[in-house]
């Protein structure tokens, strides 16, 4: 039956001759070396900033730029408003007219 499997019990010596077998160690080539040399370096900062990051940081930069510079004119024209709403309080009320057209 080819869609059956046996279940085959191991005991551990036979085991680890079959794994001694199996798993021989390899040496490995030296263009596989070199190139595992080359990512690691590169992965590991070759370079203090990348492009990417440097795009983000400069972006970032300038959003936080923005966004205190709106934060700033909101409260100027906030504060310009109280003092010009605490101005108009203190002069005589004025009273609605009415207009005929």
């Amino acid at each position: 039956m080819a869609g059956k499997t046996e279940r085959i019990q191991l005991d551990k010596k036979h085991l680890e001759r079959w794994l001694a077998e199996a798993l021989v160690p390899v040496e490995p080539s030296a263009r596989f070396l070199r190139r595992l040399r080359a990512r690691l370096v590169r992965y590991h900062g070759g370079r203090f900033f990348s492009g990417w990051m440097l795009l983000v940081v400069v972006a970032t930069v300038i959003i936080l730029f923005i966004t205190v510079v709106r934060l700033f004119v909101r409260g100027i024209s906030a504060w310009i408003g109280l003092i010009g709403g605490f101005g108009r309080k203190r002069r005589e009320p004025v009273e609605p007219q009415s207009v005929s057209v």
